[in-house]
């Protein structure tokens, strides 16, 4: 979800930068992703939540690269979306035309 149509922003903390400067000297500004993009150079550019949500403690963050950030998204959006079309899906029912009569 690009910024442009996310809250995201809003619900970051004041001390945003601070605790992302912390968790890109810890990373010593390396890309912390467990699987590398492709196109990941090593060097990250972005805090990340590892896991969803609005835990921003400095445990519950890694430093990616963008190609990594934006893999991860991507594929955290898909398993949202599969997770969320199966709560859609109605249950299947017989064909009324062939219910047992009673």
């Amino acid at each position: 979800m690009p910024w442009s149509t996310s809250d995201r922003r809003q619900r970051l903390p004041s001390n945003w930068q601070q605790i992302r400067k912390a968790v890109r000297a810890r990373a010593h500004g390396r890309c912390e992703a467990e699987r590398h993009h492709p196109d990941c150079d090593g060097i990250g550019t972005d805090a990340d939540h590892i896991t969803p949500g609005d835990d921003h403690r400095i445990e519950s963050l890694q430093w990616l690269s963008g190609p990594c950030h934006r893999d991860k998204t991507a594929a955290e959006n898909a398993a949202r979306n599969r997770a969320n079309a199966r709560l859609k899906r109605r249950p299947t029912e017989p064909h009324p035309g062939l219910r047992a009569k009673g």
